[in-house]
């Protein structure tokens, strides 16, 4: 099971790296592990097919959030597969995950970024909690899905 798990996430990692093609793709340099739960929250249950990433290209997926320097505790996550591929169910499957846990939702607001000779969709909705207000950015291009979490500070 371990051995599949690594053969595969390999394969992932190697897809995301494939050279040609890292220009149009938002995580290229990063480190995939599977993601079942948001680290913030274990109620925040993530769907299948969920990983989170880390590394270069994850930060400057953060650094490209408007206003991210009045958040912290930033987390990247990735889909692969069918998940990738029904990016609209898939963020109403994220955001439901929040709601779950009880963070309800403030202010969501949607726009087309034009980025890498690509157009992006963003989302960007603020949930707020007990004892804190999260943010939920989503980043849908092409087949690709990215979502960034953190809390403001």
């Amino acid at each position: 099971m371990l051995k599949r798990f690594l053969t595969r996430a390999a394969i992932v990692l190697i897809a995301l790296t494939v050279p040609g093609v890292a220009a149009a793709q938002l995580l290229t340099e990063v480190m995939v592990t599977t993601a079942i739960m948001a680290t913030f929250n274990s109620n925040v249950r993530f769907p299948s097919g969920s990983l989170s990433a880390v590394g270069a290209d994850a930060d400057r997926l953060i650094a490209r959030i408007p206003g991210n320097a009045d958040w912290t505790g930033w987390e990247v996550y990735t889909a692969r597969g069918i998940a990738a591929n029904l990016q609209d169910a898939f963020v109403h499957q994220v955001a439901t995950a929040f709601a779950v846990a009880g963070y309800f939702e403030g202010v969501r607001s949607e726009s087309n970024v034009a980025f890498g000779g690509q157009n992006e969709r963003h989302t960007r909705i603020e949930f707020d909690g007990d004892t804190d207000t999260r943010l939920l950015y989503v980043i849908r291009a092409e087949q690709e899905l990215v979502w960034l979490t953190a809390y403001r500070r």
